[in-house]
């Protein structure tokens, strides 16, 4: 499903790009009609041999009515390419057998407005939607593809509908009110009939209407049911082609090695015996690594085992991982040491009403209740390795490279190549996981740094397991601490909540990769408390303080973000309020929302589905409950576990998702149940630890995934509540790790505060 892309934008672009974009990777508001009336001067390139007729930048109709839809975000499993083509088969009436989806060339129409604006403090929004159409960045992240794609693409499928049938009523002499269409066939009541296929030429030849009705919720056929996904078969029969599977004429591989130390320079190669393998063809040297080109992977590989790197310097770091948690506590009492030697923390307030810490330290010490949690680094660990492919040739380039962002793959390219975009083409196949790890662009720096001694053959560059745990962007480490005042005069019996946290900032470590010009402190990057400054429990005195400090460990965003720790840390806080209070922490959580009638309705599921009261099948076992909010959507989770030798079992996970409205129900239960998965797997097993500097772990021996032996039996009950859209591949993660950390304590009157949760 590889597709060619082409941009035309200035090189300038980049580094106006990166300073916006970086900072703004989980981003809202679609100006859908201005983007269908842009989409008429540029429409989806259409196959003249096969006839078929391009009717805007979504769409196109062959003679034998196959439809196909450009889907503008890249899929990396969570089956974008089914969503988005079936908000188009819908306003056409499409026969689903008809319909294939294709990756969008590059071209601001497809920009994504709602990844900025959702990633951007109130005030800012308008700004971000305005810049937003002036970058016109194409990316995928912050579970906004289908939010972003929703309006503008069945708006055109609308206009194309309404071009179509004003071509058939032309050609029969009818009314366009007389006519219909099912699946993919124009009826009129005379008994006429054709196919979309056979008006398809004349009516992308009209202009487009200003506006076309879209079909009421009421009336669809499509949305809102589970049609095959487009894109199984072709990974079910191995056809479908990933950025590793990719052979362009005349290949060449490379292997990188980087030095162990975090941060450091690369300050001499010495090779075994003083001898470059044979097999090297070329050696390419980096900031802080060193690739070999050869004819084959394997052999630029085993080359490299051959090889000793020197590395250090003044930007090298000596941290570790038991240094950095004392450091995390000394500032959460009040130091003001930062991390990074001469620095210190800087210190917000992400939400506060009424006095909390006034409340809480004029307290009863009985009624004041605290506790302290923290996360460290995880790894994304996607399945496909890092790897890209480049070629550069008679001034023009090519990049084939899995990633989440072409828009801004093709600026980098341009920038470090120095050609005009003009002359780039970016090829995005499939990818092999994603979850945030494909945003970053080190491996395309090296794939074009090799590119440019191979003599315009191409170059496919891949990272080993070990260079991608050791050197991965990581989801960072964060603490926090919390205290609570009881009383009757408060919520639930609560009178005041506060919550510190101490964390580096993933906007800002991302951005200073890709611009370190444009890497700020200002806007506060909300990722840092998303989750636990809105937190939806209705607490009169209320605060969220953050420090923020800088770490020399590279940064970057995970799937669901801030959510995957703050999730944690609130609802792992609210059960030991229940505790406290005698509580059960279902019907406490019922009472904390009583304001919020969304989340309880949703929490009502979740309870009901897993039977809540129901008796656990051992004394071994516990049941734990939380919920969470994040990419406006809700969920809510029930977990069971059984505890054996001082194991932790995860036998049952019960999801109720609000997503507003669920358009392909059984994909979005896929999602949940992935991204449970991917949690269950950071809360049980993720932990990169450092000593002086250098990563510990490399492999799957000594970092873990969830197998599937071990996963356990997922049910997902939906919530349709008409809500606008939220997203999906990211929902369901948040409040895993809470209901399993709450389910431990039922089971065994444990708390357990840290991640990766170990009981003994």
């Amino acid at each position: 499903m590889a597709a060619t892309k082409k941009f035309a934008k200035t090189r300038r672009a980049f580094l106006i790009g990166t300073g916006l974009v970086g900072g703004a990777l989980a981003i809202g508001t679609t100006l859908a009609w201005r983007r269908v009336a842009n989409a008429e001067l540029f429409k989806l390139p259409a196959d003249a041999s096969k006839g078929e007729a391009s009717f805007n930048a979504w769409l196109s109709i062959a003679p034998d009515s196959t439809i196909t839809v450009a889907v503008p975000r890249q899929d990396m499993g969570q089956g974008i390419y089914t969503t988005l083509a079936m908000l188009v088969a819908e306003e056409l009436d499409a026969d689903w057998s008809k319909v294939k989806a294709i990756q969008a060339p590059l071209n601001p129409v497809y920009g994504n407005m709602t990844m900025l604006a959702d990633g951007a403090p109130a005030p800012m929004k308008s700004m971000m939607v305005a810049m937003s159409k002036v970058l016109g960045l194409q990316a995928t992240g912050g579970s906004t593809s289908t939010r972003d794609g929703f309006m503008p693409m069945r708006m055109a499928a609308a206009s194309a509908r309404s071009m179509l049938l004003m071509t058939a009523a032309a050609k029969w002499g009818v009314p366009v009110s007389e006519l219909t269409i099912e699946k993919s066939v124009i009826r009129h009541a005379s008994g006429k009939s054709a196919a979309l296929g056979e008006f398809a030429k004349d009516a992308a030849l009209l202009p487009a209407p200003k506006i076309a009705s879209l079909k009421a919720q009421s009336d669809w056929k499509i949305l809102g049911t589970s049609p095959k996904r487009l894109d199984v078969i072709e990974k079910v029969n191995g056809t479908a082609q990933f950025g590793i599977d990719v052979r362009p004429e005349g290949l060449l591989y490379a292997a990188v090695k980087h030095i162990a130390m975090v941060r450091g320079e690369l300050q001499a190669v010495r090779w075994k015996d003083g001898t470059v393998p044979k097999d090297v063809l070329h050696q390419v040297r980096g900031s802080d690594w060193l690739a070999v080109i050869a004819t084959s992977y394997w052999s630029a590989q085993k080359a490299l085992e051959n090889v000793e790197l020197i590395g250090g310097g003044a930007t090298a770091t000596v941290l570790s991982s038991d240094q950095l948690t004392a450091r995390y506590n000394e500032i959460l009492d009040g130091g003001a040491r930062g991390v990074v030697a001469g620095s210190t923390p800087l210190r917000r307030e992400f939400a506060n009403r009424g006095d909390a810490p006034k409340l809480i330290a004029a307290a009863a010490k009985s009624q004041r209740v605290g506790a302290s949690y923290s996360v460290p680094f995880v790894a994304h660990a996607t399945m496909e390795p890092m790897n890209c492919t480049a070629r550069i040739a008679n001034g023009k380039v090519d990049v084939w490279c899995g990633n989440q962002s072409p828009t801004l793959l093709a600026w980098l390219t341009a920038g470090n190549v120095g050609v005009s975009t003009d002359n780039v083409t970016i090829h995005t196949p499939y990818l092999g996981g994603g979850f945030g790890r494909r945003i970053d662009l080190e491996v395309v720096r090296q794939a074009l740094a090799c590119a440019k001694v191979t003599s315009g053959k191409p170059v496919q560059l891949i990272w080993s397991r070990e260079e991608d745990m050791r050197h991965d962007a990581y989801r960072p480490a964060v603490s926090c601490r919390f205290s609570a005042a009881l009383g009757d005069g408060g919520v639930a019996g609560v009178t005041a909540w506060h919550h510190q946290m101490v964390g580096p900032s993933v906007t800002k470590a991302t951005v200073s990769r890709l611009n370190p010009l444009a890497a700020g402190d200002f806007p506060p990057d909300k990722t840092n408390c998303e989750g636990a400054a809105d937190a939806p429990y209705d607490f009169k005195h209320f605060r969220v303080d953050h420090a923020q400090i800088d770490l020399p460990v590279p940064l970057g965003f995970w799937r669901s973000v801030g959510h995957s720790f703050t999730a944690f840390f609130v609802e792992s806080f609210v059960d030991e309020l229940a505790f406290a209070l005698k509580k059960d922490p279902y019907l406490f959580r019922l009472e904390l929302l009583k304001s919020q009638p969304r989340f309880a309705k949703v929490l009502d599921a979740a309870a009901s589905a897993a039977q809540w009261s129901a008796p656990l099948p051992g004394k071994n076992w516990g049941r734990g409950i939380a919920i969470a909010e994040s990419f406006k959507s809700i969920v809510a989770q029930v977990v069971d576990v059984e505890i054996i030798d001082k194991k932790i079992y995860v036998r049952r996970v019960v999801s109720a998702v609000d997503c507003g409205t669920a358009l392909h129900p059984e994909n979005v239960k896929a999602q949940i149940s992935s991204a449970a998965i991917y949690g269950l797997t950071a809360a049980l097993k993720g932990k990169i630890t450092l000593k002086e500097g250098q990563v510990e772990q490399g492999n799957f021996n000594d970092y873990p995934l969830m197998t599937l032996a071990e996963c356990p039996q997922f049910e997902t009950v939906i919530v349709n509540s008409g809500e606008p859209l939220g997203g999906i591949g990211e929902v369901g993660l948040p409040p895993v790790a809470p209901a399993l950390a709450n389910a431990v304590f039922m089971a065994t009157g444990k708390r357990l505060r840290d991640l990766p949760l170990v009981l003994g």
